[in-house]
């Protein structure tokens, strides 16, 4: 923590800087569901090397959405960052993640079959759709909060 900064300044500051960084992460995410999906499945190495990356982003990203992240700033940081509407609005992210997946899960029930889809294939859509859609979410919240956009 910088001396010159109050805690509830360094709190405000990670704040907004945390609703950017949200973006560029759901950003980066997307992209990589794009470069998942461009390669035909395989069972080679790097196909394994391309999951683990997928499943620890998206745990990384899951557990950011969950905690509001910042896991390294001490406690008392941590604790003014999540005030009532910090905690509102993750939870109106976590809702909405929630319902996006549980409405693809239910079309893919239908439609996997008829498009070839792996069940490797089916869960990567339905969690992906799930973290995405609750960090884009949580992430424009908190930009409107922070007047940013």
């Amino acid at each position: 923590m910088s001396d010159s900064l109050s805690e509830t300044e360094l709190a405000e500051r990670l704040g907004r800087r945390r609703a950017g960084m949200l973006l560029g992460m759901t950003a980066l995410f997307l992209v990589q569901q794009g470069a998942y999906f461009s390669q035909p499945p395989a069972e080679r190495a790097v196909d394994y090397v391309r999951i683990g990356a997928w499943m620890l982003l998206a745990a990384c990203l899951l557990a950011a959405l969950l905690t509001g992240g910042f896991w390294l700033k001490p406690r008392a940081i941590r604790a003014l960052m999540d005030d009532e509407v910090t905690l509102a609005n993750r939870a109106s992210a976590l809702k909405l993640g929630f319902t996006l997946s549980m409405a693809v899960a239910i079309a893919l029930y239908v439609l996997a079959y008829p498009l070839g889809l792996s069940a490797r294939e089916v869960i990567h859509v339905i969690v992906s759709t799930g973290i995405a859609a609750g960090l884009l979410r949580f992430a424009l919240l908190e930009r409107r909060v922070h007047n940013l956009g």
